[in-house]
């Protein structure tokens, strides 16, 4: 992280929070499993950020109110993954440089969702990982699809045999998209997208 806690720099640490949130009412049995089908958003200073898919190479960063995401999502639970010393304008210049990696159109439902963007934040400002059942899922359905197809659903098969737009650990280039980054931060949620997602198959 660049300035997480322990660097001496700053005496009041702000706590940095994963909000998650459920998707399906399966989650009611499978939580208790240490799965689910989940959103998640980051909570730091008053805010909750999260990423959604849109078909524009803009940003799919989206800003909420803590514990407020868009239907269908039903809030869970907060969990604190750690505590930095940046400020909120500090935190705003994290989401903007992840925002060239996290556009909308390069939303996966399996390899690029909202957990992924949150496992990135959570690295930048703490060094640390929300805890491992929130995307736990969509990571098993990821390997059963490389290793055992035939076990998945028709549709999870879909879903995962679908590339990312860009890879899972680069940046997009933007000698491409500039024209079209005109939003480095959306203010208000994709809920169409989440809605048509987790009607179609299910997964966050």
């Amino acid at each position: 992280p660049r300035r997480a806690l322990g660097g001496g720099r700053r005496a009041m640490p702000t706590p940095v929070a994963v909000n998650v949130y459920d998707l399906h009412e399966y989650n009611d049995y499978a939580y208790f499993l240490g799965v689910g089908i989940f959103h998640s958003g980051l909570e730091v200073h008053g805010r909750e950020y999260a990423f959604g898919g849109h078909d524009h190479a803009s940003s799919g960063i989206f800003e909420t109110a803590p514990r407020e995401a868009p239907p269908p999502a039903r809030f869970r639970s907060t969990e604190i993954v750690g505590y930095t010393d940046m400020t909120p304008a500090e935190v705003a210049d994290v989401v903007a440089e992840l925002d060239h990696k996290f556009h909308g159109n390069t939303y996966h439902l399996l390899e690029r969702n909202c957990n992924v963007f949150v496992e990135a934040m959570c690295a930048e400002l703490t060094g640390k990982a929300p805890p491992p059942w929130v995307n736990r899922l969509a990571r098993i359905a990821v390997m059963a699809n490389q290793c055992a197809p035939c076990i998945l659903p028709a549709s999870v098969r879909a879903v995962a045999a679908t590339p990312s737009m860009a890879p899972l650990g680069g940046f997009v280039d933007e000698s491409e998209d500039e024209s079209e980054d005109d939003a480095p931060l959306l203010r208000t949620p994709q809920r169409p997208t989440m809605s048509k997602l987790s009607n179609r198959t299910g997964r966050a």
